[in-house]
């Protein structure tokens, strides 16, 4: 479900989206993005009131307070500019009883939405001479127009060229992003990568895999040095908050002025992702509020708890999840399936059997296992419904021989 609205004040505008994302029994998970459509914001706060009794249990990206229907949100610290042009946006998820509808209404600093842009009034100039001069008649006015909504165009079909570049500030992440993020049409969504092994210093195996990522539109944040220089951070073992850190570094780069990359993160489409040993740091990495997808890629928690992380962090899990494994002849065959029955969230297992271990990330099968990826994320993070019919729907993935898919909870 997703409606859009434009708010606008004496000297701003703006289009508010709201959009389900997920729902299950008694619950849901929701995005709102706001997209500043006239003079720059300095601090924002919207409010709406819930149609059906629903009440948010978990927000961020911002704070919230909730009195009876009537939901207030306010920015976070590092989300409170808004330039003309940009947007900023919060994601949460609620509980619901017998319905779950969309609010009809937002009011954004205190003015309520009115479908277009509105101007100050000028002030009277004086009349430079007394001489009554003709006044033109007045043109009519265009009717106000609501601001562009989120492109229908699927992520899989974009194809920008991308430049790999080490994080700027530390040596801990390589960052691949589309070169010119003008050319997007608006915010990136971004995604924080655990590499295989947990190699938090040579990435270059998964280069390839993700410029495929950034190709589509999205920032991508390896776990990784840019030129396997060492970083001070020990490989092998799994460092969930490398990946969390990789989102504030995110947040702090879309903040600072300079950056390519300056206020063209969109922080509320956030996710993580890993492969083999990388797939467990992301697993727990996205229990952080800040996330709304993760992507397990050949791996899972082990029955065992093995590297501290038992099974039942899987219970931790709020956003929807995609394990993909590459068939019995993977080493993480059985543990993937095994995470996939007992995640409680909205959750897609999708089984290539000649991938192995590593195809999707160097092998034949990394063009077909990062499409898949690509359309997961397109799909949770961007709404988009033609990735959701790729990823849920029987002519899409499932249709592709060899490919197994199995979802729930959507």
């Amino acid at each position: 479900m997703t409606a859009a609205h434009v708010a606008s004040a004496a000297t701003t505008g703006c289009e508010v989206g709201y959009t389900v994302t997920s729902e299950w029994p008694g619950g849901f998970g929701a995005s709102v993005s706001v997209r500043n459509l006239g003079d720059a914001i300095n601090g924002w706060r919207l409010t709406w009131s819930f149609p059906a009794g629903q009440a948010i249990t978990q927000l961020w990206n911002g704070s919230y307070t909730q009195s009876g229907s009537q939901v207030t949100v306010t920015n976070a610290s590092y989300n409170g500019a808004i330039p003309t042009g940009g947007s900023a946006g919060f994601g949460f998820n609620g509980s619901w009883n017998g319905s779950n509808p969309v609010p009809s209404g937002f009011a954004l600093n205190g003015v309520t939405c009115t479908g277009g842009v509105t101007s100050p009034s000028p002030s009277p100039s004086p009349t430079p001479t007394p001489t009554p001069t003709p006044t033109p008649s007045p043109s009519p006015s265009p009717s106000p127009s609501a601001g562009p909504t989120p492109p229908s165009r699927p992520a899989i079909d974009n194809n920008f060229p991308v430049t790999r570049e080490g994080a700027y500030g530390t040596n801990r992440y390589t960052v691949f992003r589309p070169s010119n993020p003008s050319a997007v049409g608006r915010a990136m969504p971004v995604l924080v990568f655990g590499n295989g092994a947990c190699a938090h210093t040579n990435g270059s195996e998964v280069v390839q895999a993700l410029t495929f990522i950034a190709a589509r539109g999205f920032v991508v944040v390896d776990t990784a040095s840019v030129d396997g220089s060492p970083n001070g951070v020990q490989s092998g073992s799994p460092i969930p908050s490398l990946l969390t850190d990789g989102i504030g570094w995110a947040e702090r780069e879309n903040a600072r002025t300079g950056s390519p990359l300056y206020q063209r993160l969109d922080l509320s489409r956030v996710a993580v992702a890993g492969h083999s040993c990388g797939g467990l740091e992301a697993l727990v990495a996205a229990q952080d509020r800040r996330v709304r997808s993760v992507v397990s890629l050949d791996s899972g928690f082990f029955a065992d708890g093995s590297f501290g992380y038992p099974r039942s962090e899987l219970s931790k899990l709020h956003t929807p999840v995609m394990f993909l494994d590459g068939g019995p002849s993977d080493i993480a065959y059985d543990n993937t399936r095994a995470n996939y029955d007992l995640a409680q969230v909205p959750a897609v297992l999708a089984e290539q059997p000649q991938a192995g271990h590593v195809g999707f990330i160097t092998g034949a099968q990394m063009s077909e296992g990062m499409t898949a990826v690509v359309q997961f994320l397109d799909m949770t993070l961007n709404d988009n419904a033609t990735a959701r019919s790729y990823i849920l729907g029987p002519s899409g993935l499932a249709a592709r021989a060899p490919w197994t898919v199995r979802s729930k909870n959507f």
